[in-house]
């Protein structure tokens, strides 16, 4: 019968000297995230025969930098990502997907936390993980974008051999609207919803919150900044401008009527686009596809902007203090409430942005305009508002006919 193994402790933690073998063992203990129990299990790996304390050292070392992923057979979400950068940079992807993708794999953590091994992802656990993200009230692009992520990471996988199958081969893809199915929220509809908000009450610790929600609807209509952009947003994010004006003297600043507005058109109020907000991970992040930007804000905003600052720094606050402390659920349920309760469709808060970008087109704003205000590529806006185009085959005949 073999000898018992005996170790004594090392000064160094997890480092210890096997009396048997006169060398040093390393444990290594770690957690896997298992997807079907939904839980952490707990583990050790041992290394064995290490001739010195530096290489003992060194060896753990390699294990708290890397965990386990060096081991094909246990390679885990974080790993796999780790592979897709180096790939990444290897083929000079832009900075712009390579951030990109750093922020989707950290959204797709909260639903698959990074230790979880590939090994243990199946059709079941993919589906789950597609309802838990629609459950989370994302927009359909954001869920297309983590889905397509997702997948890209389990091909890659696949393709190098580190799953033996590949469950996305047979497993039902994620169904999200297309943009062509978006509908349009007509001027009489937002109308609607602007004099709910406007008209009702909705009192939580002891403040009514419509207000604010009619300010943060009237954005997205007006700006179609994506929800993340608009939740991100501080009172200094929005600021003043004046194209026309000869002197420093600044002047009294009131907010503008329609009227006032046409005959001064080039003063007014601008937001600034810096960042976004995902809101389940209290993460601030860069706009998509890094696009900074400044939206010019319409007359009707802008008052209702005014009046909330005005009552925000009356109560002491800051101009760098975030205006909609809310989560995208809440955003959600909240427009959704409206609509059920004034018998409208049931709009989302990506319906704005889909409808302000909408009626920049049929207002034949140039389309070099549309990707500054918007933050998407003029390549993005083409495919995926083409229909919405159409109509410039009358243009170029007009154009023609005269020549």
């Amino acid at each position: 019968m073999a000898d018992t193994v005996k170790r004594s402790k090392t000064k160094y933690k997890n480092i210890y000297f096997n009396e048997n073998t006169k060398k040093y063992d390393v444990k290594f203990n770690f957690k896997e995230y298992d997807p079907k129990i939904e839980r952490n299990r707990y583990r050790a790996k041992w290394v064995y025969n290490l001739n010195s304390i530096t290489e003992a050292k060194t060896e753990l070392a390699k294990l708290q930098a890397g965990g386990i992923v060096e081991d094909s057979k246990d390679i885990t979400l974080k790993g796999v990502y780790e592979l897709w950068l180096i790939k990444a940079k290897s083929q000079d992807f832009s900075p712009v997907t390579i951030k990109n993708t750093e922020r989707n794999m950290a959204m797709i953590y909260q639903f698959l936390p990074s230790e979880t091994k590939l090994k243990n992802i199946d059709e079941t656990v993919y589906q789950k993980f597609c309802a838990d993200m629609r459950e989370h009230n994302y927009s359909d692009e954001t869920l297309r974008l983590l889905n397509s992520t997702f997948r890209k990471m389990i091909n890659l996988a696949y393709k190098k051999k580190l799953i033996k199958e590949n469950f996305l081969d047979y497993a039902d893809n994620m169904k999200t609207k297309r943009k062509e199915d978006y509908t349009v929220i007509t001027k009489e509809e937002f109308n609607l919803l602007d004099n709910y908000f406007k008209n009702n009450e909705y009192w939580r610790l002891g403040e009514n919150k419509y207000p604010k929600f009619r300010l943060m609807f009237n954005v997205l209509y007006y700006t179609g900044l994506r929800i993340g952009e608009c939740l991100a947003l501080t009172y200094a994010d929005f600021e003043e401008f004046s194209y026309y004006k000869k002197t420093d003297e600044k002047p009294i600043r009131i907010a503008p009527t329609s009227e006032a507005t046409e005959k001064a058109h080039l003063q007014g109020m601008r937001i600034n686009v810096n960042k976004a907000y995902v809101s389940a991970i209290k993460l601030t992040k860069d706009p998509k596809n890094l696009k900074k930007r400044t939206i010019p804000l319409s007359p009707a905003p802008e008052r209702l902007f005014m009046r909330i600052k005005e009552e925000h720094l009356l109560k002491d606050g800051s101009l760098d203090d975030k205006i909609f402390n809310w989560q995208y659920g809440l955003c959600d349920k909240t427009i959704k409430k409206a609509c059920k309760d004034l018998e409208l469709p049931l709009f989302s808060c990506h319906m704005f942005r889909h409808t302000f970008i909408s009626n920049l087109i049929k207002s034949n704003v140039p389309l070099s305009v549309i990707e500054k205000v918007s933050g998407d590529t003029q390549e993005i806006i083409l495919k995926r508002y083409s229909h919405m185009f159409e109509s410039d085959e009358i243009i170029v005949l007009e154009a023609m006919k005269n020549l």
